[in-house]
This record gives C-alpha cells, sequence and structure tokens, in this order.
C-alpha cells in the first residue's frame, strides 16, 4: 500500500514545474531552445501534473467515497482553499502589470489582456470554451481545467470503484480515452495535449482519469523496489528519446503516467529514497505558487532587464536566461509561505461544510 505522503510524486510536481517553465521561457534572449525536442515537448508537463492530479486525489478520497463519508461540499471548498487564493493574487498582479504599463505608455496586445473576460478568469471557466485565447495570467487555464475535474470528481469516483478489482481494465479504458480524443482534435487540425483556453477543460479528462486507474492499480499491485526504479528510468528514456525524434504526443503521453506510477512504487518499502529529500519536497510544495507567478516574473525580469541592464542579456545570454529560474523560484517560495499556505489552512478551518474543521490540511497536489 502506499505511504499516506508519497514524497517522490511531490518532488515529481518541481520537476514537471520546472518542465513547463523551460518551455516558456525557450525563445528569449534568442537562445531558440525548442530545437531540443525535450524543450519543445515541455507543454506535456501540464499533462503530467493532470495525471498526476487524479492520482493523489483518489489516494486521498476514493476511501472516503467507499465508505460513504464524502462530503462533496468540503471537498470542493477543500480545493478552493488549495487553488483559489494564489489564483486571485496571480491575476491581480496580472492586471496591475496591465495598468501599470497602460499609463506608461507601453502596449500589450489587446486579445490577451481583455478586460471584458476577467469575469470568466475570477469564476474559473476560462478554460471552458468562454474565451477565445490564453488571456491574463495564462498558465491559469489549466487551474480552471482542475476545477472541472473536481467538479465531476463523483463520475471518476463511480468509474474507478466499478473497476476496482480490475484496475487494468480501468487504466486501458483511460488511456484508450485519451487516444480516442486525440484523434478526434486531430481531425479537426488541432493538437489535443496542446489545447489550453480552447475548451482545454476537455484536455484533463483522460489524463485524470489515467491519474486515478493508476492509484488503483497500485493499490492492489505492488512492484519490488528495484523494478520501481527501472520503471522510472524507463519512462525517463522513453519521454526524451520519443522528444528529440520528434515522435508523436500519441506516443510520449503514456510514458508520463509509467513515470508516476513506477516512483509511486518506490514510496512504498520504507528504504531510503533520494526523491523525499526535504528540499526537493518542498520545493515541490511550492510548484503551484511557481507555476502560477512565472509568467508575471518573467515579465517584469525580462522586460526590466533590457532597461537596467540593456547589454547583459546579449553579452551573456545563457546566464541571464537562467537568472529568470532563481527569480521565479524565489518568487514561489515567498508566494508559497506568505499567501498560499495562510490562505490555505484560514480556508480549511473555516469549512461551512464541517462541523469540525481539520487540525492541518493535508498539501494535495495541484498545478
Amino acid at each position: 500500500m502506499y505511504p499516506t505522503d508519497i514524497r517522490p510524486l511531490t518532488s515529481l510536481r518541481f520537476a514537471a514545474a520546472i518542465w513547463v517553465l523551460v518551455y516558456h521561457f525557450r525563445n528569449h534572449l534568442g537562445l531558440a531552445l525548442d530545437r531540443f525536442g525535450v524543450v519543445a515537448k515541455g507543454y506535456l508537463g501540464v499533462d503530467l501534473f493532470f495525471i498526476l492530479s487524479g492520482f493523489i486525489l483518489a489516494h486521498v478520497y476514493l476511501g472516503v467515497w467507499r465508505e460513504r463519508r464524502f462530503n462533496y461540499g468540503s471537498f470542493l471548498w477543500a480545493r478552493l482553499a488549495r487553488i483559489y487564493p494564489v489564483h486571485l493574487v496571480t491575476l491581480a498582479g496580472m492586471v496591475g502589470l496591465w495598468l501599470l504599463a497602460s499609463n506608461a505608455g507601453i502596449s500589450f496586445e489587446a486579445l490577451a489582456f481583455d478586460p471584458k473576460v476577467l469575469p470568466q478568469h475570477v469564476l474559473l471557466i476560462q478554460a471552458w470554451g468562454t474565451t477565445p485565447t490564453d488571456q491574463w495570467n495564462f498558465p491559469s487555464w489549466s487551474i480552471s481545467a482542475e476545477w472541472f475535474a473536481y467538479l465531476c470528481f463523483p463520475a471518476a469516483a463511480v468509474v474507478a470503484l466499478a473497476t476496482a478489482r480490475r484496475p487494468a481494465l480501468g487504466l486501458a479504458l483511460a488511456v484508450s480515452l485519451f487516444v480516442v480524443m486525440f484523434v478526434i482534435a486531430a481531425s479537426f487540425g488541432v493538437l489535443f495535449t496542446d489545447m489550453t483556453s480552447h475548451i482545454g477543460a476537455l484536455r484533463i479528462i483522460p489524463s485524470f482519469l489515467t491519474g486515478v486507474a493508476i492509484c488503483q492499480l497500485g493499490s492492489r499491485f505492488s512492484l519490488p523496489p528495484k523494478l520501481g526504479w527501472i520503471g522510472a528510468g524507463v519512462s525517463l528514456a522513453w519521454i526524451a528519446l520519443g522528444a528529440s525524434l520528434g515522435a508523436s504526443d500519441l506516443v510520449i503521453w503514456p510514458a508520463l503516467g509509467v513515470l508516476i506510477f513506477s516512483l509511486g512504487e518506490t514510496s512504498k518499502h520504507g528504504s531510503s529514497n533520494p526523491l523525499s529529500a526535504r528540499w526537493l519536497v518542498y520545493l515541490g510544495e511550492a510548484s503551484f505558487a511557481l507555476y502560477m507567478t512565472h509568467l508575471p516574473v518573467d515579465i517584469v525580469y525580462f522586460h526590466g532587464l533590457d532597461l537596467v541592464l540593456p547589454g547583459a542579456a546579449s553579452a551573456t545570454p545563457l546566464l541571464v536566461w537562467s537568472g529568470v529560474f532563481v527569480a521565479c523560484i524565489a518568487v514561489s517560495i515567498l508566494v508559497h509561505e506568505a499567501i498560499e499556505k495562510p490562505a490555505r489552512r484560514w480556508l480549511r478551518q473555516h469549512d461551512p461544510f464541517l462541523r469540525r474543521p481539520p487540525a492541518e490540511p493535508r498539501d494535495e497536489p495541484v498545478i
């Protein structure tokens, strides 16, 4: 059985966030890093998060559902406590940057900063086909998709328990759903794994269900410790080789699930695990803040460099480019400690759906 706290998967969240950040920063300073396949496929880091989200929520809540103790209102309140404070702060930060730039005579692309779609962002429905493109804090589309999955969690639980005795069947159905949705999207000229505000909520469905199925599989079967590490190594090589060869995401995507399953297996045996290092786990806990704040940091960092040190970027582009990650991590730790943790704790302690609030809210993964 899995331990309550699956630390290697918490650490994996940090690696996934960095993968996404490298992808988003790949063309800054003329570095054109998307010539490297692994960098060009960095958008799959979001799918990795989606699978991981389904896995962890199944780990935390399926037992409660099975025992008929599941409180839907409290579940949704806990999910909002996890994502909403940072979402509002980063959205407000982007609005503030837009106002400052407008007053300074700096123009932003009008379609990307349209005040008319702010209500959709506040309501977390911006990835439900309600906005024409990514806007404001662009990465928040995935939080909108997560919110959609949270609302539909009871349906995922019903499917999971229906296939509980045959978890391999549940996993096969989830992966098959991904293939079908990928092919249908391709028939419309759309890359399914690159859908964001264009009904990006659909993208999370097979990934989330795959994560739930992987958790069910791991709850019934266990691998020897060495096989878990071998599986993790094989899946990483699979991703790297597939990306380097320009393989279809249809081929690469299953490796994300294998990676999560394999690392989850390494947590079962109580032996020393390098991915359970305290600093890595902490960075994994702060990965949501890292993901949500990296766009405003990106804007301030690179535009600030042009104003303060105009020649630095051209002289040492790779060094200057690397500095943005230091800035992003520093800001994410600040937001995690000053906003995310206290807000989540306060909201969980004031859960209107519970008679007795939890003593300490668990840090459950999300993007």
